[in-house]
């Protein structure tokens, strides 16, 4: 049964970048999880769930989606942001981190607002 893993240090995680993207990686212009040690405190997050059914749960991260191309994503992004920011801590809501899927077309976004990208 396979899984989720979070990887920056797995052959294949920068292996599938398209030329100009590795070479920005590679001269520093993109911020990555270059030493693995993001994605190892990811993975290290407790989990629960079925990745079958209700699918997998990490309490300690958020993890967010946003409808893409319509002009609107810093200000979304920005709110969210913020409002987890100041959420008081609770045992239900205390985010350690926060994650997203991006598109190739938006990384640079997604970099601008402070993300790292992992694997």
């Amino acid at each position: 049964q396979k899984t989720f893993r979070w990887d920056s240090m797995h052959d294949s995680a920068f292996a599938y970048d398209p030329p100009a993207l590795a070479r920005q990686v590679m001269s520093g212009e993109r911020v990555v999880d270059h030493d693995g040690s993001l994605a190892a405190a990811l993975q290290s997050c407790v989990k629960c769930g079925d990745m079958w059914n209700e699918g997998i749960v990490s309490p300690r991260i958020a993890e967010i989606s946003l409808l893409g191309g319509l002009g609107c994503g810093k200000a979304l992004l920005s709110l969210v942001l913020e409002e987890l920011e100041s959420l008081p801590p609770s045992p239900s809501r205390n985010y350690d981190y926060v994650v997203l899927q991006a598109t190739e077309n938006s990384v640079s976004f997604y970099e601008s607002m402070g993300f790292v990208r992992v694997g």
